[in-house]
This record gives structure tokens, sequence and C-alpha cells, in this order.
């Protein structure tokens, strides 16, 4: 059968036909494109079959047939080589990691956006940043470093911002929600929620819309706010049964299963459940295989249904332990968080080019909600004070400054003693109310430039940059004090609270790590010679 002979120019219609369903209908999105690239194959038309095939890698990731899209991937690398196009290279990274990220293969995912991003910045394609920010910060999402997510993600939505396309800006509104969710930011994922549904509304892609209303209804369940949830899950999943988007279908379906359990209709939470793993069983997610049969597993529970229950749970603890293994065999390595931080690193500088001046431009609306990110996800909810990002982002910087100065600098490890003891006996409320009043009592002990976060649990860090170990032990000791004399009383009648603090001054230590590991030292002396009281590395 011959192939018909078609101009440069008719192909560049018919795959511009092709685009055009990509959206609406990848299927038929598909076939337009196989028949590009075989009428492209028959004239050697190299640039046209690439752009074919880079668009079936894409359309076979969105209907969840992952080899068929590695299949599209190895094809475009022969071309590359023919067509030396950096660009496309840093297209198809893109695809080639969306299709790893898919199968839960996290590692070789990160290596592609990693190869996408560098590739996009070596062309200055600010275009092509926020679709690899975005893959970085996901990557991090799934290793629930969900900080780390959102930083990475806040960076896509600055960029978006910048390249005048509505479609991406929306894409990331969508993660910087789902981050929010998992840092339990309820009611900010409702208020950038409603100000963002404008480009949600606006996009082709009625799945994220769907998305949209899902990540809503997570924060309004959370609240405890349970019809209103179903309500917005409800309007996510008719969106949903029109499209062909098998990651939104399911992920639509476990919220209805999972809200309906909250609101204990139980058919209906097994129903939605049952058709949530028909529709995973196309793909594979070992992520969501998780959510469904946790929630299966409750479900059997409050039914119950000890066989059910049993048998969610043993299913649930298997892909777990496969999960598990792949995080494992996937984990951030050394070699691959190095190239992570030269990659943030190259970014900085890149925002601060006088070239770039108009990439950082931003309404006043954009600014403030940018900056409430920042400071949201860099902030521990609970006491107001900054967190381990803030801690692990502003420490290394404050510690070099110190080092080219020649200025002393100290850091206080602070651990409240017998913390659990205190919420066993009064709750956790009573314990939250002594977090956040000891927060407050260590930030009126400092002055401002210095550094006060919550390193975890019970746990502070504080970094005094031009104190000696002498000034930081009267500080320490200010504090403790202040602690211990502070009138608990108020919070609850026969409450009583002390602390233990380890104080290491910076003297031969290289990096900050190390000499946060001798105030950890010091703090452990405090704590084993009785607590409440202050301790110095020697």
């Amino acid at each position: 059968m011959s192939v018909p002979v078609v101009t440069p120019e008719q192909l560049e219609h018919l795959l511009t036909e092709a685009l055009r369903w990509y959206v609406p209908d990848c299927a038929r999105s598909i076939t337009l494109l196989d028949e590009v690239v075989q009428l492209a194959q028959a004239q050697q038309l190299v640039e046209q079959e690439a752009q074919a095939q880079l668009w079936r890698a894409r359309s076979f990731w969105a209907l969840g047939n992952l080899p068929a899209g590695h299949a599209a991937i190895a094809r475009l690398e022969t071309l590359s080589r023919q067509i030396k196009s950096p660009r496309l290279t840093a297209e198809y990274e893109h695809a080639r990691a969306r299709l790893h990220f898919s199968a839960s293969e996290y590692g070789p995912a990160l290596k592609s956006w990693i190869a996408s991003l560098q590739q996009a910045m070596h062309l200055h394609a600010h275009e092509l940043y926020s679709p690899a920010c975005l893959g970085i910060g996901n990557v991090y999402f799934s290793h629930q470093q969900h900080g780390e997510a959102l930083r990475w993600h806040e960076l896509a939505l600055q960029f978006a911002e910048r390249v005048d396309d509505s479609e991406l800006l929306a894409e990331c509104y969508l993660h910087v929600i789902a981050d929010l969710n998992q840092l339990h930011e309820y009611e900010l994922v409702l208020n950038l929620s409603y100000r963002g549904e404008a480009a949600l509304r606006q996009s082709q892609h009625q799945a994220w819309l769907a998305d949209w209303y899902s990540y809503r209804g997570q924060a309004l369940l959370a609240m405890q706010r349970g019809p209103e949830a179903l309500a917005y899950m409800q309007q996510a999943w008719q969106i949903n049964q029109q499209t062909s988007y098998l990651w939104s279908q399911s992920h639509s379906l476990i919220n209805l299963g999972e809200v309906h359990l909250a609101l204990a209709d139980y058919a209906a939470a097994q129903h939605h459940l049952h058709l949530a793993l028909g529709k995973i069983d196309q793909f594979g997610s070992l992520t969501m295989y998780l959510r469904v049969y946790g929630l299966l597993a409750e479900l059997g529970q409050r039914m119950d249904n000890p066989k059910m229950a049993w048998e969610s749970r043993r299913k649930y603890h298997e892909l777990a332990i496969r999960n598990a293994q792949q995080l494992a065999k996937d984990k951030l390595n050394t070699a691959l968080e190095r190239r992570i931080r030269e990659l943030d690193t190259q970014l900085m500088v890149l925002q601060t080019r006088q070239e770039n001046v108009m990439l950082r431009q931003q309404t006043t609306a954009d600014s403030e909600l940018l900056n409430t990110l920042r400071h949201v996800s860099m902030q521990d909810p609970l006491t107001g004070i900054g967190n381990r990002r803030l801690l692990d982002q502003e420490g290394p910087a404050l510690f070099q400054r110190c080092l080219e100065d020649s200025r002393p600098l100290s850091v206080l490890m602070l651990d409240l003693d017998y913390f659990k003891q205190i919420n066993d006996t009064y709750g956790h409320a009573v314990g939250d109310e002594v977090l956040k009043i000891s927060a407050l009592i260590m930030l009126a002990g400092c002055r401002g430039g210095d550094l006060v976060a919550r390193y975890g649990g019970e746990e502070f860090i504080l970094l005094l940059p031009g104190a000696p170990g002498a000034t930081a032990v009267e500080v320490a000791e200010r504090i403790r004090l202040r602690i211990q004399q502070y009138d608990w009383s108020q919070v609850q009648p026969g409450l009583k609270v002390t602390c233990s603090l380890g104080v290491a001054e910076c003297l031969d230590e290289v990096a900050l790590d190390d000499l946060q590991q001798h105030a950890d030292q010091a703090l452990y002396q405090a704590k084993h010679h009785g607590r409440n009281r202050v301790e110095s590395y020697t």
C-alpha cells in the first residue's frame, strides 16, 4: 500500500489537528499522530516525525500506556541525534520523566527532570523551567518531603507567572494546593483555591478543574466539614467522567470513598473504592493502591467485617513493602542532591540577572500570594516561628557569613523536659500551649538577627550570630530561667515546665551540621546530668 505524498505544510496542518484533540480526546490524538509518523517516515521528514513522537509520548502518558510512551521516547532519542536540538532534548527528557514517575520510578524520573532543567537553563527557555521544577517538586512530594516540594512548586509558579501561559499557571496552582494540603494549611488551601479558580476554569484541561475541586474537598474534610467536602468531590467526579485521564478519575474516586467513609455511608465508600481499583489497575500507581487499601482496611473495621479488613491490610502491607523498596532504590542520593543544589543556586543567580528583570516583576496580588506561600513553607504552623526548612535554607548561609566575616557564632539546642508526660497527663491541647509559650519566651530572649526554629517535636534550635560561647550560655540560662519561672498555672493548674539546653560555639567546625551536632551532644549532657540546666560543648 503506497503512502500519499504530502508537503511539510500539509503535515504541519495534520499535526496541528492532532494536538487540538490532545486535551479532549487523547485516543483520537494518537490516531492522527500515528498518521503523521507514517507520512513523515515515508518522506524522511525528521523534524515533523520528532514532534509527532513527542506528542505520542505525552498522549500515551495521559492514557496510562507507559510502555508505548517509552517506545515513542526511544524513537525520539534516535531522531534527536540527527536533529541535534537541545530544546527537543529538554522536552523529551521531561516527557520521559513523567513516564518514569507514573511507574513510581522516582530516581530515573528525577534524573530526567534535572537533565531537562539543565538544558532549558542553557537555552534560557523560561517556559521549560516550570515543568521541570514541578517534576522535581513531585519527587520530593513522593518522598513525603512536602516542604521541599512546596519550595520547588513555588519556583515553578513564579516562572509560570512570567511566561504568559495560563495552562502552565493553572498546573502550578494545582501542585501548590496539593502541597499545602499535606502541610495541613487548610485555611490557606481554601483561600488560594477560590482565588485561583478563574485560571482553572479558563483551562482546556477539565480534569485539572476536577482536581482543584478534589483538593478543596480534601481541605474541607480535614476541617470536619464533611457535607461540603462531599459536594466538591461529587463535582470533581462529574467532570472526570467526561475525560480520559485515569489518574484524575482514580483520584476523584478515592476521595469520594474517603468522604463517604467519614460520613459513615459505607456502601457508597466501598463502591467508589472498588471503582478506583479498576482504574488504577490500568496504570499501576503504588501510592494510589496504598491509599485505596488503607481506606478499605479501615472500612472493613467500621463495617465489622474482619475478613475484608484483614485482606485489605495484608494487601496494604505488601504494597507498602514494595513502595519502601522502590523509595530505597530511588532514594535521593548524595550525587542527585548535589545536582539539585547546583540547579537551585543557578536558578537563584538567574533570577537576579538584569536580563531577567521582567521575569521577576509581579502584580501586587501575585506578590502577596507568593510571599504568603514562602512564609508558610518556612514557618512552623503551631508556634509561628521558623521550621526545619527555614533552618536548612538560611542556616548554612548565616554560618558561611560568620566564617567569612570572622564573627563568632553559637548554636543552642533546647529540649522541653518530660514533654511526653505533659501530653499524657494534661492532653495535647495543653502540650500545644506549652510549645507556643516556650517559643515566645525564646523569641523574647533573642535579638533581631538571631534565627529561632522548631527542630522537631519539643526540640528547638537557636543560631546566635556574633555571640561567643560565654554570651550564648548567658542567653541560654536566661531562657531556661524564664521558662521555669513562667506562671504555667494560667495554662493548667499544677502544670510546671522546665527545659534543658546545649550550647556550642563555632571554633574549628567546617559546616553548620558539625556545630549543630556539638550543641546536640551538649544537650544530651544537660539531660544526662538531671535536666533543667545548661551545658556547653567542650
